[in-house]
């Protein structure tokens, strides 16, 4: 029988600075920002990227551009989103798929003077080529807040009660009556109608906090998350991000603490983004995990929390980043999203191999995690070349993310051709996580038969020197898709167990045992 000896699961890039190919989906003579990116779950080669635009002096309309081939090649053209009267702009785009593949665009589109405004949503069917007349989900009258900034979009994909709802979680906008809140709409007839704004901050409200917003999420259950930060003194000295939780279709909302921020958490430099994001996990109800940018550790970072119990419980931060903490790099502008199958991936502004400041050259780095979160190994240089630092404040704010359970891809503006363009990038998952085999003494895993043949079970036997509560996987070769799990408790000595093993596919495999000290990986070969 073999050995194995005790390994980690690690990043590592797919390939080196310059050799990642960037698209430019923009090329345009015009300003081109904030990026959104959205992988259809029907069609994974089918994939959305939207994006501010330039269309005249002071006037910005929503572009779109689509692939069917998983990113290669892309439209040729760009679809401009309509305005409500020609002397409006438009900002602020989000996509989201159905569970049948129909890609739902929400945006903000107002005057040009700010005085009137509103949250627009269309749809396409025919994975992003044509889109329909837009429907109004919210109007800049319906509070004195403003309430038509940031209007992020997500739909219950499952097939509970709630089939096919589509949220839309607005906020106040920056000039708005203080104090600012959250807010979210809902339409259950394909946004052809929209319910009454429903005040999401009402019980821990965002108070002292001006500019936040609302990160939305639907669980694979239905539940419906937002994340957002408050500062409300009469319930907490601290400054915290909170997270409401609906499973009711967003008829009411229970809120959790997510953490409190430190006292040097704060991002004051204003060329920074303090940024945030929240994702659930389609192939696991109880997990989520938020990424957010924070200057805890003496300069702008990514960190990242998670939860395993649908919200109600969330760990302490990590760092989603590997640089040396402290180095004086700043991080921002992060965003994070699932793959169907459950790898968890994120990626950020980055200025790692520049100086480090916040008007220094940056490029786009990603990571993606396979166990929801709790570990992150080295980061992905998307960028093929650096960019300059772009002097824009306000209308640079997000980046896009995504990942078909193959491949991650990122959108993103940077300003290397002299004028902000959109980019994008995708790299194999297959690379990026990868198993790191650290041999430690006295630690083996055998099973047998190997390979498996007209057999229904596989035996297993793990020789170790300590009690450890232990989880037992089968997953595919690169470590991203589980087929089997079950719960061990690996005991001082010797612990043998028994797999049923006949659901499974003629291929090759991981037998993956996650104990706390790092996980063993043997590979297997089914009939």
């Amino acid at each position: 029988m073999k050995k194995i000896t005790l390994s980690i699961f690690f990043v590592i890039p797919f390939l080196a600075n310059g050799q990642i190919t960037n698209y430019n989906l923009s090329n345009f003579a015009f300003w081109d920002t904030e990026p959104f990116l959205a992988v259809n779950p029907a069609n994974t080669n089918n994939i959305i990227v939207g994006w501010m635009h330039a269309t005249g002096f002071n006037q910005l309309s929503i572009a779109t551009k689509y692939s069917n081939d998983g990113g290669t090649t892309w439209s040729s053209s760009v679809v401009n989103m309509p305005h409500v009267n020609s002397n409006y702009t438009s900002a602020d785009v989000s996509i989201a798929f159905n569970a049948t593949g129909g890609a739902f665009l929400s945006y903000v589109d107002s005057r040009i003077q700010n005085d009137t405004g509103f949250v627009l949503m269309t749809k396409s069917f025919d994975g992003g080529a044509t889109w329909s007349a837009p429907s109004f989900v919210i109007s800049s009258t319906a509070s004195a807040d403003f309430p038509v900034d940031r209007p992020w979009i997500a739909i219950d994909k499952t097939s509970g009660p709630y089939s096919g709802m589509i949220y839309v979680v607005s906020k106040s906008v920056d000039f708005g009556q203080m104090p600012h809140h959250i807010w979210l709409e809902k339409s259950g007839d394909n946004g052809a109608t929209w319910s009454a704004p429903m005040l999401v901050d009402d019980s821990i409200p965002t108070d002292l906090v001006t500019n936040a917003m609302g990160a939305l999420t639907v669980g694979s259950d239905g539940s419906v998350y937002i994340a957002y930060p408050s500062y409300h003194t009469a319930q907490s000295v601290f400054a915290r991000m909170i997270c409401v939780k609906s499973t009711d279709g967003a008829g009411t909302f229970t809120p959790y603490v997510v953490g409190n921020a430190t006292a040097s958490s704060a991002i004051t430099d204003s060329l920074l983004q303090g940024s945030y994001s929240l994702a659930a996990n389609p192939a696991n109800a109880s997990d989520l995990v938020l990424v957010f940018t924070d200057n805890r550790n003496g300069d702008a970072d990514i960190l990242s929390t998670r939860s395993s119990d649908g919200g109600l419980t969330w760990s302490a931060p990590i760092r989603a980043t590997d640089d040396a903490m402290s180095n004086g790099n700043n991080q921002d502008m992060c965003w994070c999203a699932y793959a169907p199958n459950g790898t968890f991936v994120t990626a950020w502004r980055d200025r790692r191999n520049s100086a480090g400041g916040s008007q220094d050259n940056f490029e786009i780095y990603a990571t993606a995690s396979a166990d929801n979160g709790s570990t992150y190994g080295t980061n992905v240089n998307m960028s093929s070349v650096q960019s300059p630092y772009i002097n824009i404040v306000k209308g640079n704010d997000f980046i896009g993310v995504g990942s078909d359970g193959t491949n991650l891809f990122t959108a993103w503006c940077d300003n290397r051709t002299g004028n902000t363009e959109i980019f994008f990038a995708k790299t194999p998952l297959s690379s990026i996580l990868s198993v790191n085999e650290n041999e430690i003494e006295n630690i083996s895993l055998d099973i047998y038969p190997n390979p498996v043949g007209n057999e229904n079970e596989l035996s297993y036997t793990i020789n170790y020197g300590k009690n450890d509560p232990a989880e037992l996987s089968v997953m595919s070769v690169d470590g991203k898709s589980v087929q089997l799990k079950k719960e061990i408790a690996v005991e001082d000595g010797t612990t043998a167990g028994r797999i049923d093993v006949s659901s499974l596919a003629k291929g090759d495999y991981l037998l993956v045992v996650k104990m706390k000290d790092g996980t063993m990986v043997e590979k297997m070969f089914s009939r």
